[in-house]
């Protein structure tokens, strides 16, 4: 099984202020996510973290990386300069996947474009159906930043940040119903045709 998650900020006290009042502790918030994780997935499976995994953390980020069962891949994100802290051999072990800034994946006739940043558009975006935006960055906004404004309206990208997928990893499916419950999205029969096809081939 593949997942994709954005956004955790394990370790960012000041992230319970700005939007996640739910979480009595920092030290709660780091538990429900991971546990989530770890409830959700299991080793064989892959977690595509797509960005801002730790911010300003007094516990070091390589302990939430041991304690994810998954195996890993990174994409970078604005508050990951953590990462520089980890040696080669730290990075191998717990991030598989590899450390990428953004990262394109190809599966079944379909094209995936991983990258911490929401975008207008990408390589063939506007051939829905057959390439799609994964992202983060933006959280729970829905004003306030163009990006966030602008996000309901690219209806082939989602976002995989936590603050709107449960505090957990999503596959791609749930991407899809939770975007487009979140945002209000309404599709075309045929778009959602289409839709129901790239997460057929994207499960093979």
């Amino acid at each position: 099984m593949e997942c994709y998650i954005a956004d955790t900020h394990f370790g960012h006290t000041q992230i319970l202020e700005e939007c996640r009042p739910q979480f009595k502790t920092i030290e709660e918030m780091n538990e429900t996510i991971i546990n989530n994780i770890n409830r959700k997935m299991t080793r064989n499976d892959t977690l595509y973290i797509l960005g801002d995994f730790a911010y300003r953390s007094k516990t070091p980020p390589i302990e939430f990386l041991k304690a994810i069962k998954p195996k890993k891949v990174l994409i970078l994100g604005n508050h990951d300069a953590w990462v520089k802290k980890l040696t080669d051999e730290e990075k191998k072990k717990y991030i598989i996947g590899g450390v990428h800034n953004e990262l394109r994946i190809k599966k079944n006739g379909i094209e995936l474009y991983l990258c911490h940043y929401p975008r207008l558009a990408w390589n063939r975006s506007h051939y829905f159906g057959t390439t799609f935006s994964i992202c983060g960055h933006i959280h729970d906004r829905k004003d306030g930043a163009i990006a966030a404004e602008l996000f309901p309206f690219v209806k082939n990208q989602f976002n995989a940040g936590v603050d709107i997928n449960n505090y957990e990893p999503v596959t791609f499916e749930e991407l899809i119903k939770n975007n487009t419950r979140f945002y209000q999205r309404s599709y075309t029969d045929n778009e959602l045709e289409i839709l129901q096809d790239a997460i057929k081939r994207l499960s093979k």
